[in-house]
């Protein structure tokens, strides 16, 4: 995702709106500061707003007042928390889970005023939706955002043994990030999420139709997220045209050439400026056409995406679009049975740097495919292949282990364990339930005494991983009714709308009026002066590995300066692209969290009436 800082950006840095700058002004005036969750709170969250300061002796008391009124309703203690993993020298954990009356409020403690927030049933709603936002205007080949078409010579096959050079179409799908690079492996991610959402969210009405299936507004009688869905899977089927040929990857990082708008892409790959771009093809050997090479060891990390993202569209589509979900059905098994026949991970590749997406594992994707067909048919001998895989990676190794190199263990979520943790099979439900709770037992113990209850390593993209987290902390929840893990998928929802030392939401454009990223690392913010509405950022990084990846990419003096001295960092910046870029497979993995949490909003208010 390496980007060349343009001069534009400098540009547009200093002359845009003074909004952000004045806000975090006055919050560098201070030595104290209350985060709190700015989209809001449901009426029965557990609700906890953090103190953090630079006041060694700050005290524990807190009052929360109702913000119409200026009425006191609650005063308590705050729990003391870690500090100086922060650069702080006091924190502590206000919890005013009590509250429950929808409204406005805020928080006052040692002379600091926290930001007014709500408590309310409807605080995420239309946010599955507006995700969607940041989706469409990443589509590839007809771009809704732009209104032009974009890399219609897409593209020439490269590692083929006797079909290089030919030329195929793969017009379509999504563009990575801000860069036009397309990936299986997070473009397959990415449709299983949302796909994942429409199936599990139990009140469809949460999921709107406005735009049509080019993505241009005007409803077309099917909600919005199908349509993104259909552009996904429709790719899908292009990169996979027929048995045992599977393409990985459009271009390459000879992308990374500095902002331009997707119509203007214009990089030569060998056939012309903007002719074309290479395809690779899913060889299961290393692969790297200069002298970077990956580590690839088989097909079976990218086949198997293929397999659950088919077997999932068929059920989707099996009444909407029977013939589409024929070929998709049949298209998953065929991908299944390549899996199993050359296990192993499909790295992506790269020509100018050594950085590319170092997936290391496979068992996971094998297992998804296999427990959603088992999920849909209930055919035992898929409970079978489903469990083999899962058992040998119970717990998904960032999540055991803390550490990992740049989407090592990916996806970042297993959701076959959740299928097999609803399985009518009781030996296999208690043997997944199992899993799923060793997983978020790690996360709890590594967040230890962090004020923000944080246990989740600050790779690169760590939003992604927060994400997969509190994805995983639900489904548990769901599927076995032990709410232990209550309040630490509460903590990590919050971090992701401003309770984290910055006080910023992560997801650009959301709560409007909130604090958000307003210089996301996007070239429609450079050439156009727009944000990236619905994306998700990367995410704070961990200091050294943001100095060996972005050390030198800031375009502007540090305004979160006295909050990067702990152990992690996240600039609003322009030219940070390892914390401050969208990118599409984060945001498609929160679709499920959110569409659930307006769910619950929505039950709440009905049995309110």
């Amino acid at each position: 995702m390496k980007k060349i800082v343009s001069i534009l950006s400098l540009l547009l840095l200093f002359a845009n709106i003074s909004f952000a700058i004045d806000n975090l002004a006055s919050e560098l005036e201070q030595n104290s500061w209350i985060r709190v969750n700015q989209a809001g709170y449901l009426p029965q969250d557990i609700k906890v707003a953090v103190f953090i300061s630079l006041d060694p002796s700050s005290a524990q008391e807190f009052k929360v007042f109702e913000a119409a009124t200026d009425k006191l309703l609650l005063t308590g203690e705050g729990e003391r928390a870690a500090a100086a993993e922060w650069g702080m020298q006091s924190a502590f954990r206000f919890n005013f889970s009590s509250i429950e009356k929808e409204g406005g409020y805020y928080i006052v403690s040692n002379g600091v005023k926290s930001p007014v927030f709500k408590i309310s049933a409807s605080a995420y709603d239309g946010l599955a939706d507006f995700l969607l936002e940041y989706m469409r205007q990443q589509r590839c080949g007809d771009n809704p955002y732009t209104g032009e078409l974009c890399h219609q010579h897409d593209g020439f096959i490269v590692d083929h043994p006797t079909r290089a050079g030919e030329r195929v179409d793969v017009r379509g799908g999504w563009h990575d990030a801000t860069d036009y690079l397309q990936y299986t492996t997070t473009s397959a991610t990415s449709v299983y999420h949302m796909m994942f959402a429409w199936e599990q969210t139990k009140d469809k009405s949460v999921f709107k139709d406005k735009f049509n299936a080019a993505g241009r507004l005007g409803a077309n009688g099917i909600p919005d997220i199908l349509d993104e869905i259909r552009w996904g899977l429709e790719w899908l089927l292009k990169m996979n045209p027929e048995d045992k040929v599977m393409f990985n990857q459009i271009a390459d990082d000879r992308d990374h050439a500095g902002f331009r708008l997707p119509q203007n892409d214009t990089v030569d790959y060998g056939w012309g400026p903007g002719k074309g771009r290479p395809v690779y093809f899913v060889t299961g050997e290393p692969q790297g056409l200069g002298k970077h090479i990956n580590r690839t060891t088989g097909v079976a990390s990218t086949a198997g995406k293929f397999s659950s993202s088919f077997a999932l569209g068929a059920q989707i589509f099996n009444e909407i679009d029977p013939q589409f979900a024929a070929v998709m059905r049949e298209k998953s098994v065929e991908a299944y049975e390549f899996a199993v026949e050359k296990p192993g991970n499909t790295q992506t590749a790269c020509i100018a740097s050594p950085y590319f997406y170092e997936e290391d594992t496979y068992v996971d994707d094998v297992e998804l495919a296999a427990a959603t067909i088992y999920h849909y048919g209930k055919d035992e001998e898929w409970r079978k292949k489903a469990d083999y895989w899962g058992q040998l990676e119970p717990v998904t190794p960032w999540m055991e282990l803390g550490r990992g190199r740049h989407y090592q263990f990916y996806p970042f979520l297993n959701l076959g364990h959740y299928y097999l943790a609803i399985s009518s099979h009781g030996a296999t439900r208690e043997k997944y339930l199992g899993y799923m709770k060793d997983a978020l037992e790690h996360l709890k113990k590594r967040a230890g005494k962090d004020p923000f209850m944080y246990g989740v390593p600050f790779l690169w993209c760590s939003n992604n991983l927060v994400s997969a987290a509190i994805t995983h902390a639900h489904l548990y929840r769901e599927a076995s009714g032990d709410d232990s893990y209550l309040e630490m998928e509460m903590a990590l929802r919050d971090w992701l709308f401003g309770t984290n030392p910055w006080g910023t939401s992560m997801i650009v454009g959301f709560p409007e009026g909130g604090d958000f990223p307003m210089y996301p690392h996007s070239s429609y913010t450079v050439h156009n002066g727009d944000l990236t509405y619905g994306g998700l950022v990367d995410g704070p990084i961990e200091r050294e590995l943001f100095l060996e990846r972005a050390g030198k990419s800031l375009t502007k003096p540090d305004e979160y300066a006295p909050f990067n001295n702990g152990k992690a960092v996240y600039h609003d910046d322009i030219g940070d692209y390892a914390s401050n870029e969208p990118t599409m497979d984060g945001t498609a993995g929160l679709s499920y969290y959110f569409s659930a949490m307006e769910a619950i909003g929505k039950s709440y208010s009905k049995k309110k009436r």
